[in-house]
């Protein structure tokens, strides 16, 4: 990757431009990965090339300081074990029933 020469910042493209701010505005991992093809892999070391972080309380947040390679503070502490919470709830509800609760859908009363 290019350095622009006066910051010593890396060069960065239309997409990883976008995508720093979308972070900074306190967009999701996935929003951004959407809008911009820039993966988490490149996005976090990124942000902390250049100084960027996203907001704190978010999983985003948690990510920053991992890639700058500080401790979380506490409301991206929580926020992380939060969504790691959720994934691992997600991963005990059997699709069928997952699907029927994202639609709102309800069993019919059964009479007899």
């Amino acid at each position: 990757m290019a350095t622009f020469a006066p910051t010593g910042r890396p060069a960065l493209t239309i997409g990883q431009a976008v995508a720093l701010t979308l972070l900074r505005d306190g967009y999701t991992q996935r929003a951004i990965r959407t809008r911009t093809d820039v993966t988490p892999d490149e996005l976090y070391p990124l942000a902390a090339l250049c100084g960027i972080t996203a907001p704190h309380g978010t999983s985003e947040g948690h990510a920053c300081h991992e890639a700058r390679g500080e401790n979380s503070c506490e409301p991206c502490e929580t926020a992380q074990a939060r969504a790691d919470a959720r994934a691992q709830q997600r991963k005990t509800i059997p699709p069928a029933l997952r699907a029927r609760l994202l639609t709102g859908a309800r069993r019919k009363a059964v009479t007899r």
